[in-house]
């Protein structure tokens, strides 16, 4: 396989990983679980097929890079398109993670006030690392837990 294949094939890719990445940031600002858990899946399953296709460049190319390639004058311009838009792309991806990154902390933050809501003043029986939290403070609790 040429070096020019094994790079078209990732930028393919990555591109499907983009789609991927847009998705879940659809789904994180409908709150949409069930399409979040699809979306994990399928997002491992390019970046583990990602990983193959790279692996097999390394072996079939061991130590060639674009870079070395335009020091020694072997650069093609097809070569230094997919290598420009492979650029892109992961620059791409990277920003569209960090978002939904954001847009997951966000979320669990609201969650997490919610939860201190609805309790009141009582302390959690768990806390957020599900050791066990402590007493009952007594406290405003919206719910009333009494039997």
């Amino acid at each position: 396989m040429e070096l020019i294949a094994f790079l078209t094939q990732q930028n393919r890719i990555l591109r499907s990983l983009l789609a991927c990445l847009e998705k879940e940031k659809q789904a994180l600002i409908k709150e949409d679980a069930k399409v979040l858990l699809e979306i994990i899946e399928e997002k491992k399953q390019y970046m583990e097929t990602l990983d193959q296709v790279e692996k097999k460049r390394e072996e079939t190319y061991p130590g060639i890079n674009l870079t070395k390639l335009k020091e020694s004058g072997l650069l093609t311009p097809d070569l230094e398109a997919a290598g420009e838009e492979m650029k892109h792309l992961t620059k791409s991806i990277s920003e569209l993670q960090e978002t939904n990154q954001l847009l997951t902390r966000q979320s669990l933050l609201y969650t997490n006030k919610i939860i201190n809501i609805l309790q009141g003043g009582r302390k959690p029986t768990y806390n957020a690392s599900g050791k066990v939290g402590g007493e009952k403070a007594g406290g405003n609790s919206i719910l009333d837990e009494s039997i």
